[in-house]
Parts: structure tokens; sequence; C-alpha cells
């Protein structure tokens, strides 16, 4: 299964002066895909899922698209955009249309809606140290129709808190360099991970994003995944639930 969801630390909030601090670099939209029409960027995604009752790790790669499609007014009479993401193989002969999102930017935030589900990507300000709540509208248990899991990092995803690091400074995706960027670290939390004791519980839940400057996002990495240990009575072997995605970009217009 392949996910395009396009998130735990917890730390004090930091109150910044956006007219007085150094550390501003500019609005958040400035860091998103432009939304303009005909806009786009293509990644390689790199999915990795448990099969085989999840005692195999499965990697699939792909090459997604995003493509910017459709501008519009929401409820709340703002200016809104439909992103499409395409699916291909490595080729790039072929692209399918996998699922549409909506992006909703302003100088405050960045708001991106896909299956239903209502993130703020980033936030103003742009700087160091900034934390917001960027699963603030997500329900309870989102990925529930997918996965059962039980850490509560998985669960309660709207618990989360995020915190830019790294603002206005370089970054390396893939083979191309970017001068610019800002890495948005949404969760980071692990048990038993590597799993040293496969008669333990493990959970790891990572989620870190970084964008270039009037490019968008430019790597994702995701990591949401539990091991359950193998039942006492040897009636149930060790498993794993859940999934990894990274994402890199590989060429935008």
């Amino acid at each position: 299964m392949t996910f395009a969801l396009v998130v735990t630390i917890t730390s004090c909030k930091k109150t910044i002066n956006m007219k007085d601090s150094a550390d501003f670099v500019g609005d958040p939209a400035d860091y998103f895909l432009p939304m303009q029409l005909g806009k786009y960027a293509t990644y390689r995604l790199d999915s990795l899922n448990f099969v085989q009752f999840g005692t195999v790790d499965l990697t699939t790669s792909y090459l997604a698209k995003d493509s910017v499609e459709q501008s519009f007014t929401d409820g709340s009479n703002r200016q809104a955009w439909l992103v499409t993401r395409y699916l291909s193989d490595l080729s790039g002969s072929s692209w399918t249309p996998s699922q549409t999102y909506t992006v909703t930017p302003s100088i405050q935030q960045v708001a991106m809606t896909e299956n239903n589900l209502r993130y703020i990507k980033l936030a103003s300000p742009v700087a160091e140290g900034f934390t917001w709540a960027g699963n603030s509208a997500l329900p309870y248990n989102p990925f529930q129709d997918f996965f059962d899991y039980s850490d509560a990092e998985h669960i309660s995803l709207g618990d989360w808190t995020y915190m830019y690091q790294n603002v206005a400074q370089p970054f390396t995706a893939g083979t191309t360099k970017y001068d610019s960027t800002v890495t948005v670290i949404a969760a980071n939390d692990s048990s038993n991970v590597p799993i040293l004791d496969p008669k333990s519980f493990a959970s790891k839940t990572y989620w870190a994003e970084t964008y270039a400057k009037h490019i968008g996002l430019v790597y994702r990495r995701t990591q949401l995944w539990e091991y359950q240990p193998p039942t006492p009575n040897g009636s149930q072997t060790g498993y794993k639930i859940g999934f990894e995605v990274t994402m890199t970009l590989i060429d935008h217009n």
C-alpha cells in the first residue's frame, strides 16, 4: 500500500517577535510548492510496507508528480488550490492519477488537506525553534482504517508538536543541493529500536519534511510502525504493522 501522506517531540513554546527576530526569513508560503497553475514537482517515492503477515519488509519505488491544476474559493472565502498526484514506475513513461489534495496558503500558515485529513504544514514565523500544533485538526486515530496501532504516538496525532530546525540552511536531497531550506520536525520518538529484544514491543515514530525556498518540499522521511512480539505460547510469531515513506525531489518547474 502506498501512502502519499502529503507527523513526537515535546519542546517549550518559543515566543518570537517577527519584526525584531533576525531568524525570521519570510512567509511560510515561500517554502511551499508555488501555487500557480501548471507548477509541478516530481519525486522518487520509496515505500516500505510489511507483507506476509508482517514478517517481511518490502520496499516499492515509484515516481510521484504533484501538479497544481485548479484554483478555487473555499468555504471560508479563501483562495485554495487543487493538486493532483500522478504515479509512475521509475521509467516515468506512463502516469496515472493517484489522488488529489488541496492547499490553502497564507502569510500565517500553509494548510493541506488530503484523504479528508487537514495538516498545518508550515506556520508563521519561519524561525528557528518555532513550534505549532500542526495536527490539531486531525481526528483520534486517523489511520485506523489501515493499521491497528496501539502506540499512543500513532493514535493521538493531534497532540504532536511541529518545530522548525535549520532555518535558511542548505540541504542536499538526492544529488541536488538547495541553498535556503527549512526542516519541519513533526515527530521523533522510538522504543526498542533497533529491535535488540525480539520478545518485547517496539515502535518507531518519525516525521520530518524539508522545504526549499520558492521550490517546496524537497525531502520527506516518515516512519510510523510497530512491532508486536511473539505470543508466549508460540501461537503467533513476531510481526510489524505500519509503513515508511521517503520522498526525494528529482525535478520541478
